[in-house]
């Protein structure tokens, strides 16, 4: 019986400490695998707050870039109040395009208040059709920047006549 103890605690003890050990490095290995996971999800927000912040100072320094255009758009657009003189303008065109014309301004639609300002437009014209087709370029080249939505070329009593609706827009 003693060798039977014997045997028992030589070859306990290694185990008993083979097993201890062995239950402290799975502890060991699973906290450092959390660590391991708290260490990547930080790191994850530190590289997104770095390109955010990167974002940040090239949107900041294009703002600056953009203040230029805005002014130069703002010269370009003609201001709200200006755009009373849209259809005299356009009848101007008519005049030199020998082309019969009746213009109206609608309604407005603004996104903001001091921002950009779309209002819709209605011209019905007559003439022939190269004097319609002059009219045409020489609108498209004047001063205001339109958005057609809609031409129409109807022949009539050996002339043409049109429809064009559109927005213009303003500051």
């Amino acid at each position: 019986m003693n060798f039977k103890k014997r045997l028992l605690i030589i070859i306990g003890i290694p185990l008993g400490v083979c097993l201890i050990l062995a239950t402290a490095l799975f502890f060991i290995g699973s906290d450092i695998a959390k660590r391991t996971e708290q260490i990547k999800q930080l790191r994850s927000e530190i590289i997104f707050g770095l390109q955010s912040t990167e974002s940040l100072a090239i949107l900041s320094k294009e703002a600056e870039q953009a203040k230029n255009y805005i002014v130069q758009l703002e010269n370009i657009l003609p201001q709200r109040d200006q755009l009373v003189t849209f259809p005299r303008d356009l009848n101007i065109i008519a005049k030199q395009s020998q082309v019969d014309l009746n213009a109206t301004l609608g309604q407005e639609i603004s996104e903001s208040t001091d921002g950009l300002r779309k209002t819709d437009f209605s011209i019905t014209g007559q003439g022939s059709f190269d004097n319609l087709i002059n009219f045409l370029k020489l609108f498209e080249g004047g001063q205001y920047l339109v958005s057609l939505k809609m031409l129409d070329f109807t022949q009539q009593d050996g002339g043409f006549k049109t429809l064009l609706t559109g927005q213009v827009f303003s500051f």
